[in-house]
């Protein structure tokens, strides 16, 4: 009986468990999205901003801070989106958030992710980070929600976006690094910084755009892509937002007084996409959804694999202590790393073979 008992409660406890976590994951909202392309950024920018410092209690307090507010900012402005993109994806056939969990719920979730957001964005970096949280937070209903829906507005719209997912963090690492007095920000550190996020982020919008034309147009709405073509804006990517993404992350690294380690690792992973550009048989699906042939960093791979790696070993010359960023980055984001792995043996099967 008291076997009986023991594997009841047992039970108990563990549906108790599962429902309260099936609970907090419909309340996030598409959040491999923003967890998986947003976060590992703002890792990376952060280690970026602490190397060559000590990895005090609040050089990491500091990092969970700005990784737990991109988190809430992610939620809400993808919670925001699904709210009023109802129509729109019901007539482009895909699936839609707030047709599932239901309006009002979403609104919920909208409205708490961004009380959210502020509490951490003023824990993180006092009065500035929540007066740029605000402005953050207005950018996804001004993008989303009628009469405004600035989505529909074309470049507005791309520039909206970039703001909101790229600008801002660079924006809030800076505040946060100044205000925990971490590292100092100079002007050419963020002049660096702002260049390269907002390159990063006018190249992100404009490739989803480009992945999902089709089905924009099957949802009513008209975008730059069927503007100006594919064609034209895969080359404005090309030949114009990924030379300033680069000199950005250079400058920025520059002046952050990176070591030899970052250097040469930096040096080795250029020379690997050098690699997959010119030996043919690589492609990159980024721009096109069928493929195309290899373009350099494109794929954010050095943002979201091999970044943090490095960062955090070149940190490791002055506080070994930062080597416990690998261990836990693998965890968090191990798609990233095993993705990079296929990639990584695959160019040593080409080399094999050459």
């Amino acid at each position: 009986m008291r076997t009986f008992r023991r594997e009841l409660t047992a039970t108990g406890a563990n549906l108790l468990g599962r429902s309260i976590i099936s609970r907090f994951e419909t309340a996030l909202i598409r959040w491999r999205a923003w967890w998986f392309n947003k976060v590992p950024l703002s890792v990376t920018l952060m280690l970026l901003l602490l190397d060559d410092r000590s990895f005090t209690i609040d050089a990491a307090w500091a990092i969970v801070l700005v990784v737990l507010t991109i988190c809430a900012v992610g939620n809400y402005g993808y919670a925001m989106n699904e709210l009023y993109d109802i129509e729109e994806d019901a007539r482009a056939q895909r699936a839609n958030a707030a047709t599932l969990l239901g309006q009002r719920r979403l609104v919920v979730i909208s409205v708490m992710s961004a009380i959210v957001a502020e509490l951490l964005a003023w824990s993180a970096a006092g009065m500035p980070g929540a007066v740029l949280t605000v402005v953050e937070i207005a950018l996804p209903l001004l993008y989303s929600r009628p009469p405004w829906r600035i989505k529909e507005r074309k470049w507005a719209g791309v520039a909206a976006d970039a703001l909101a997912a790229h600008v801002y963090p660079a924006a809030l690492a800076m505040l946060v690094v100044s205000h925990w007095t971490l590292r100092p920000v100079t002007a050419l550190l963020a002049l660096s910084l702002l260049a390269w996020s907002a390159a990063v982020g006018v190249r992100g919008i404009l490739s989803h755009q480009l992945h999902t034309a089709e089905r924009d147009r099957q949802g009513g709405l008209t975008t730059v892509v069927h503007d100006f073509g594919a064609p034209k804006l895969e080359t404005f990517i090309t030949f114009v937002l990924l030379p300033i993404e680069v000199a950005g992350f250079i400058g920025a690294a520059a002046t952050c007084d990176v070591g030899i380690i970052f250097w040469a690792l930096s040096g080795l992973y250029l020379a690997y996409e050098a690699f997959k550009t010119f030996a043919g048989g690589f492609v990159v699906i980024a721009l096109r959804p069928q493929g195309q042939p290899y373009i350099p960093f494109v794929e954010e791979s050095f943002y979201k694999a091999w970044g943090p790696i490095v960062i955090a070993l070149d940190a490791a010359r002055v506080d070994l202590r930062f080597l416990v960023v690998i261990p836990l980055y693998w965890l968090l984001f191990r798609p990233h790393l095993q993705n990079e792995t296929i990639r990584f043996r695959a160019v040593g099967r080409a080399l094999h073979q050459r």
